[in-house]
């Protein structure tokens, strides 16, 4: 073969060498670009994606707040008309009337109590769906909360004949590290709907350690009626929400179905158990199983030899609601002997008289035209003198969590929600003074 042929040749092979290489890279970089225009198009929709996800949490969020702030809202402007009702109704019952008049206050505490159980439950309820409960891990006796829901309930009890009986087994520790108004609210939810579905009989509430360790003790609480009992085939259903065993007994006994529900979650929160043990016509028993840290070191926290009494009080009451400036005045007035009240009508006045007298205490409200409870408290805060830190007790018918730490965070030392009892009240303004007194 001459040389000119094989240079031909090798030509040739370097045409189709060329070639092939071009196609390979030509196939290689459309492969490239369809990979990259594939990423781009997975990029654009991951972005697509997220802004949506973004924009799912955010209208998640606003409609929380917007939910939140309803509730708030509704709150507020329930519970201030119904704090005048309660607070009036039981003036009147307190003081000289003619006895034909009870049936129909009694009527009037006991709806306004109804309502306000109602307002409650839907809070809470609304309050354990957002996951907005926080337990408390302070030291309780276990003793002195079923002994105070026999105190709550007791009149109720009472009224319908019934026994209400509390056993608590001796190895029940005397302190443990919990929640105790939250248990307190299970107790109380679970008896008051065993006294509202039992006709005739007793109550029974038991508190029994079933299990216990040195550090830790699993209680164990039963509240036992001889009521109407429930069916075997609506157990399953009971604790779920807006559920009651049937119609009739609602359009009886009335009530929203969310009791139960409150205190299966609220038990839940606890990492404890719920149980219900009945048969139909011959009454029922809850039983409720919680866990608990044992205090063994815990012993009463109030101050050994130091007492306060309530009398000669100067007290600035800072309300807007006339009427619940008059409730007010009357709790006080007959509880505390020689007080000595005066009335702001909004926080900017609240601000002048303390600047201009001397208070033993405040009792601010939250909510007011000019300026509210918590511009009013920072701005005494600020004052350039002692009156600075007179104590401050918010009153206010807003019992959401974010709105009770706005009055701590403003610089009260305390509150109580609307409605209040005379006793709730005067409690407060007692450990308020106590702790302010002490710190002194």
């Amino acid at each position: 073969m001459t040389k000119q042929k094989i240079r031909s040749q090798l030509d040739i092979v370097g045409v189709l060498m060329f070639l092939l290489i071009s196609l390979a890279l030509w196939s290689r970089l459309r492969y490239i670009r369809k990979a990259g225009s594939e990423l781009l198009k997975r990029k654009e929709e991951a972005d697509r994606l997220r802004l949506i996800a973004e924009s799912e949490r955010e209208r998640a969020a606003n409609s929380e707040k917007v939910k939140e702030q309803f509730l708030a809202n509704m709150s507020h402007e329930i519970r201030t008309p119904m704090n005048a009702i309660m607070g009036m109704t039981d003036i009147i019952i307190r003081n000289d009337h003619p006895a034909s008049q009870d049936t129909y206050l009694n009527a009037i505490r006991q709806s306004s109590e109804n309502l306000l159980i109602i307002l409650n439950e839907i809070l809470d309820l609304s309050k354990l769906e957002a996951g907005k409960i926080e337990l408390e891990h302070i030291q309780f006796s276990p003793e002195e909360v079923v002994r105070n829901v026999k105190d709550i309930l007791r009149f109720k009890a009472e009224e319908k004949g019934l026994h209400l009986n509390v056993h608590i087994d001796e190895k029940v520790p005397e302190y443990l590290i919990g929640d105790p108004t939250r248990l307190n609210q299970i107790i109380v939810n679970l008896a008051s709907n065993a006294i509202k579905f039992t006709e005739k009989g007793k109550v029974s509430i038991e508190v029994l350690s079933k299990e216990i360790s040195n550090e830790n003790a699993l209680l164990q609480f039963k509240v036992i009626d001889t009521g109407i009992g429930i069916a075997k085939d609506k157990m399953n259903t009971i604790f779920e929400v807006f559920t009651q065993e049937d119609t009739d007994t609602t359009r009886k006994y009335g009530g929203t179905g969310l009791g139960l529900s409150i205190c299966k979650k609220l038990v839940d929160l606890h990492k404890g158990i719920i149980n219900l043990e009945s048969i139909k016509g011959s009454g029922s028993t809850f039983i409720v199983e919680i866990p608990y840290a044992i205090c063994d070191v815990c012993k009463d926290n109030k101050k050994e030899g130091f007492s306060f009494t309530l009398k000669d009080l100067n007290i600035l009451l800072v309300e807007d609601n006339t009427f619940n400036v008059i409730v007010a005045q009357n709790e006080l007035e007959e509880s505390i002997p020689g007080v000595k009240i005066e009335v702001a009508e909004n926080g900017k006045i609240a601000v002048e008289k303390v600047n201009a007298n001397n208070y033993d205490i405040i009792l601010m409200d939250v909510q007011m035209p000019e300026m509210d409870g918590y511009d009013a408290t920072r701005a005494i805060r600020k004052l350039n003198n002692p009156k600075s830190k007179t104590p401050i007790i918010a009153m206010t018918a807003n019992v959401m969590k974010a709105e009770i730490e706005r009055c701590f965070e403003a610089g009260m030392h305390g509150y109580i929600p609307k409605p209040f009892q005379s006793k709730e009240l005067l409690n407060c303004i007692q450990k308020t003074l106590e702790l302010t007194n002490s710190s002194q």
